[in-house]
């Protein structure tokens, strides 16, 4: 075109004339300009592709993108050009003053917005893009921001260790995607009238098989090309929903002529509306507004109760719970149950609050409602598990007025069972921050005063005279309880005990400091388990290992009380606890059992070695088929202690003393067991009415030493000659040795003797036959127990006729009479309320069944019915008794179904299964339920149906309401945590086990609220469903990443544990003795396995910011070496510009690293 034809071009101060074309000898040639199109094409063609991947990115990113290729259309051929336009000789520099003045902005005062909204303003930042793969200016390089992790207004900062699991959270974000997606609801197409009339008549349908009209969907998407073409005029392709022919889709507010709405949140409106109603019409009904806040979470959720809640809704929904409880607190007042609604208003505030806020909340709440013991306790469980503010001795005054103030509240049936239960959890925090001799002290100190008290100090002897004579006894430094030669205060002959020299300690090494700093602080911890003398020569005068009389006065005047009721019967079950010994269980103490079963802070007995590890974890013959395991292998156990379990077999049934000799009768435990045994022998001579304590004593004599156990009970026996259970623990002491004919002769011996004792006393006699009977079937001898099932009417055994004895001939006559006899029996026993005896009478009866009908195994639980059915007649006044019996018969009835299965004898498994769901039902915790749950479902390949039960038995909390719950919530016991875990470890891997199943089997049994959260503001909120606190939880996930050599994730999993738990010196002592850098090397070599990214254990620096945390916190150390770290560090500093002198082999410059 003529450039006098051209329109004139309108004038505007930001319009540039464009450049003339280059010379024809600069332009590119046709061929490069149609390669150069290519090439575009190809970059559209991926960005298109790059975008439909990039869904998620900001609204500026897809504004930025439309500009960018609506500028590049428009000013394509001006681009083109310009970007093959060659320079000549200097190149052209365009002046860019302006521009550059505006790239960088100084501010001083930085955003006012963060003080009015919390974050800068949101509308003032301009459009931006991130640059430099999630780095931080001014952090490492392996520092980087994790996205995925990322919520709210907060960014999570991590190393890049620490996204070696990445791809799981990036799966979970996709899952959680399709979980948010709001399902389809489908309902049958209605049909017409003349169809349906049709459908009546002889009618034979031909439609076209499933197979066949998936394939012709498959061939009619391939043939529609158009449906999914880039320009089709159907808009951008969706995906099919592919619903059948004879359903159609309805939406949320259809309706159909009939009058049916679909409105799947219908029920929970209406039963808001509900509670709501309720908590007008009676304000100061507690649980009815506990209800209404319970249920805003299925509010929140809807429909979709199963899916995670985000961030956000997290927030919104404990705000929500929280205005509610403010609300509650006008309307309830001062009545009873007040303290329910404050706790739950400062559980709800701890996810909301920082650490500083909600410690003026608790402080704020305590002073105005200081009545309430169960929030004392709570604040409790705040102030030492708070890591920022937690130090030993403010620990400890807490623990000291929360008893203070429990003495000084008004007398109740559960202040004896909380004055317990903060002296046993004080001991235990004593003991687990370091200073055992303090712990065992006290516990020396209560045990003497309870129970060998002079003749001259009745019940009401004022304890102001009482404490000073004590201290007198206790600075006359003479054997204490437990102690070797110690007989008790009121004996007045303890023998004195001699001074001990120092003992010898590994000298501590420059070149590898914290590893013999680490080996001497073990020997140290371990001989420093009980109290000092004065006289003895002790090491560095550590003034920590004599305890004095003012070391135990304050404690003392507020917690003894010998008036309390039943003072020594709890003292007892505390004193188990303390020891880590299973708890002795009567219908007495049940309750209390069941709830500190349950507490985080009661059950670690995998603490209390150092040097337990994960065998007895993992199945013990990986090449082994997975139905021959055996379900009696889980370490931690959680039943009621009968005699089969004392001493239990492990070939054959469950014993309870088999994991606690393993970790005691060591020599790295922190529990003496020399100690403990003695202590216990003397308890049981001061408690001659206490059978079942005495049988106890004589089970863990027997475990740990089966010669002194023998003498102990002979010993016993001489004082109670008419205890037919000591006999018959003797009887089968010998039995376990391998002395069958021994054990027979005390059976028939006590049996015979039994003639002379009263009726009252001759009903125990079922104990005995039933040991007996039990014995001869594991020994399948069917001729002698039938034999011994004879002689039950008469109570007598003739040892000849017994070993004579064949298979007999039940007759009806003698099976009348057996019957009947076992029938009184049982109410004689129930009468006298023996509950041990009942099951033992009930056990007989069963196994007479059992052989009578050819071992069968239907007719044989028939007896137990029928005990189940007598038991539930018997009052309400009774209940602690009634569920005490009613799980002994399920722990029995349990026995001799896995006789009959080990037996190899015909069976239903499904038969099994019903049975052990129903003690599950009834004993959700019960860890024999559990274990034998699992060995038959794994024995019939179904895997499946045991995460079900573990899902449900470790979500909610149980509900059975208890005379203590509004003191001590019952938990779910941490035992049955341990078994979710050591059920995903021995699970195999064709049946869904996976690293990452065994991970979310720990992260839901610790229920760490904000896992990956890096806050260290955000405060520990404890729950009733999970063990955030529980040290042995930790210990175990720590272990667990190390076997599978992840050693950045036990060292975070390390971090994360010292902060729930951070009065535990065992946790931190893991650093210095699993996670060193020579430890970590020493197990990269010897796996086979090379790992992608080179994972590195703790270096000097970082071991000593751990050494800082046992020193801030308080913890006991033995062994100072601050003066040796702050030398090494001077000298560093000083030689950091000098040559690096190297030492002379690999070995010792390994050393000096730790």
């Amino acid at each position: 075109m003529d450039s006098q034809d051209k329109k004139p071009v309108p004038r505007f101060s930001s319009f540039k004339f464009p450049q003339p074309p280059p010379p024809e000898a600069d332009r590119p040639s046709e061929r490069s300009r149609e390669s150069a199109r290519r090439d575009e094409r190809s970059r559209h063609h991926s960005s298109r592709h790059r975008s439909h991947r990039d869904r998620s990115r900001s609204r500026e990113h897809r504004k930025e993108r439309r500009e960018h290729r609506h500028s590049h259309r428009r000013d394509g051929h001006r681009g083109e050009v310009a970007s093959e336009r060659r320079t000549d000789s200097k190149p052209v520099v365009k002046e860019t003053k302006d521009e550059d003045t505006n790239l960088f902005v100084v501010d001083r005062k930085g955003d006012k917005y963060n003080l009015i909204y919390g974050t800068i303003h949101r509308y003032n930042v301009p459009a931006y893009r991130r640059f430099g793969r999630g780095g931080v200016l001014g952090l490492p390089r392996n520092h980087r921001i994790d996205r995925d992790t990322s919520e709210g207004g907060a960014l999570v900062i991590r190393t890049t260790a620490e996204f070696a699991d990445s791809g799981k959270l990036k799966s979970k974000n996709i899952l959680s995607g399709l979980r948010k997606q709001k399902g389809k609801l489908l309902r049958v197409r209605p049909q017409p009238i003349s169809e349906s009339t049709a459908d009546e008549q002889d009618y034979l349908s031909l439609n076209v098989s499933s197979h066949r009209r998936d394939r012709d969907n498959i061939k009619e998407v391939d043939s529609d090309d158009e449906k999914f073409a880039y320009r089709s005029i159907h808009g951008k392709a969706k995906p099919e929903e592919h619903i059948p022919s004879d359903l159609e889709a309805v939406s949320d507010t259809d309706s159909d002529n009939e009058g049916f709405r679909v409105d799947l949140d219908e029920e929970i409106k209406q039963t808001n509306a509900e509670l709501t109603r309720k908590t007008q019409e009676t304000p100061t009904d507690v649980g009815a507004w506990l209800r209404l806040i319970d249920h805003q979470t299925a509010v929140l959720s809807g429909a979709e109760e199963s899916r995670p809640l985000t961030y956000a809704e997290r927030t919104g929904l404990a705000d929500i719970k929280m205005s509610i409880y403010e609300k509650a607190l006008k309307q309830i007042g001062q009545h009873s149950g007040r303290e329910r609604v404050l706790l739950g208003l400062l559980e709800e505030g701890a996810k909301l609050w920082d650490t500083k806020k909600l410690l003026q909340r608790w402080q704020t709440t305590l002073k105005a409602n200081s009545q309430f013991i169960s929030l004392w306790v709570r604040y409790l469980d705040f102030r030492q598990t708070q890591f920022l503010d937690f130090t030993y001795e403010r620990c400890l005054a807490t623990f000291i007025e929360c008893l203070r103030l429990n003495q000084s509240s008004p007398n109740g049936p559960e202040k004896v069972y909380v004055q317990n239960y903060l002296f046993l959890r004080m001991t235990l925090f004593m003991r687990e921050s370091g200073f055992a001799e303090h712990a065992v002290g006290l516990w020396q100190a209560i045990l003497e005063l309870t129970f060998f008290r002079p003749e001259g100090f009745t019940l009401h002897t004022d304890r102001e005279k009482v404490l000073p004579e004590f201290m007198e006894f206790w600075e006359s430094e003479v054997a204490r309880i437990g102690e070797p030669g110690a007989k008790g205060w009121k004996s007045g002959s303890s023998a004195a005990m001699d001074p001990k020299g120092p003992s010898t300690t590994q000298p501590i090494s420059r070149k590898s400091v914290f590893k013999s700093w680490a080996a001497s602080e073990r020997e140290r911890t371990v001989n420093a388990r009980v109290p000092a003398r004065s006289l003895d020569e002790l090491e560095d005068d550590d003034p920590y290992r004599v305890i004095i009389s003012s070391d135990l006065w304050e404690i003392l005047s507020i917690f003894w009380n010998p008036t309390a009721p039943n003072l020594a019967e709890v003292l007892l079950d505390s004193f188990l606890y303390f020891c880590h010994l299973p708890p002795l269980t009567s219908p007495n103490n049940m309750q209390t059992t069941k709830c500190w079963a349950g507490d985080n802070f009661l059950r670690n007995e995998f603490m209390s070695s150092a040097e337990l590890g994960l065998e007895d974890w993992f199945p013990r013959e990986t090449n082994t088929d997975k139905s021959t395991a055996t379900p009696l292998s889980f370490p931690h156990t959680n039943f009621i202690q009968t005699i089969d379990t004392l001493f239990g077999n492990q070939q054959t049934w469950f014993s309870s003393f088999d994991s606690w000799v393993k970790a005691a009768v060591n020599t790295q435990s922190d529990v003496d067991p020399d100690w403990v045994r003695r202590a216990l022998r003397l308890l049981v001579e001061a408690n001659p009415a206490k059978d079942d304590l005495a049988e106890y004593a004589l089970a863990l004599e027997f475990a740990c030493n089966i010669k002194e156990a023998k003498k102990f009970a002979k010993s016993l026996l001489k004082k109670r000659s008419l205890n037919l259970r000591l006999y018959n623990a003797y009887a089968l002491m010998e039995c376990r040795s391998g002395n069958t004919s021994a054990a027979e002769h005390v059976w028939a011996t006590t049996l015979s003797m039994s003639n002379s004792f009263s009726d009252q006393d001759r009903i125990g006699n079922g104990l005995l036959l039933r040991t007996w009977i039990w014995e001869c079937l594991e020994h399948r001898d069917i001729a002698r127990a039938s034999h011994l099932l004879f002689a039950l009417p008469q109570q007598s055994v003739d040892l000849k006729s017994l070993a004579e004895a064949s298979q007999p001939t039940f007759g009806a006559t003698n099976l009348l009479k057996m019957h009947n006899f076992l029938s009184d029996a049982q109410e004689h026993a129930l009468a006298a309320r023996k509950a041990s005896v009942y099951v033992a009478y009930t056990d007989c009866s069963a196994i007479l069944s059992y052989l009578t009908h050819s071992l069968n195994l239907e007719k044989s639980l028939e007896p137990y019915s029928a005990a189940f059915t007598r038991l539930s007649t018997l009052p309400s006044h009774d209940s602690s008794f009634k569920y005490f019996t009613i799980e002994l018969l399920h722990q029995s009835r349990a026995k001799l179904l896995y006789h009959h299965i080990r037996q190899g004898n015909a069976y239903k498994p499904s038969h099994i299964r019903v049975l052990l769901i129903e003690s599950i039902t009834l004993h959700p915790h019960n860890t024999i339920f559990l274990s034998l749950f699992a060995w038959n479902e794994s024995r019939n390949r179904i895997e499946e149906r045991v995460r079900g039960v573990i899902r449900d038995i470790t979500t909610a909390a149980t509900t059975q309401a208890t005379k203590h719950d509004n003191i001590l919530t019952t938990q779910i016991p941490t035992t049955s945590h341990l078994f979710s875990i050591y059920t995903e470890l021995n699970r195999p891997v064709y049946a869904g086990s996976t690293l990452h199943s065994v991970r979310a089997a720990f992260e839901k049994a610790i229920a760490d609220p904000t896992p990956d959260s890096s806050d260290p503001n955000r405060p520990t909120s404890t729950s009733i469903t999970g063990a955030h606190s529980n040290l042995t939880l930790w210990k175990l996930y720590i272990l667990f990443e190390l076997s599978r050599g992840n050693f950045n994730r036990a060292k975070a999993i390390f971090y994360r544990a010292v902060r729930a738990c951070p009065w535990s010196k065992e946790l931190v002592m893991l650093a210095f003795t699993h996670l060193r850098a020579d430890v970590v090397r020493q197990r990269h070599q010897a796996s086979d396995t090379k790992a992608k990214v080179k994972e590195e254990g703790m270096d000097f620096e970082e071991l000593r910011r751990v050494w800082n945390v046992l020193v801030e916190k308080e913890l006991r150390v033995h062994v100072d070496v601050e003066g040796v770290l702050d030398e090494i560090v001077a000298r560093s500093e000083e030689g950091g510009n000098l040559p690096i002198d190297m030492p002379e082999d690999a070995e010792s410059d390994e050393e000096m690293q730790v």
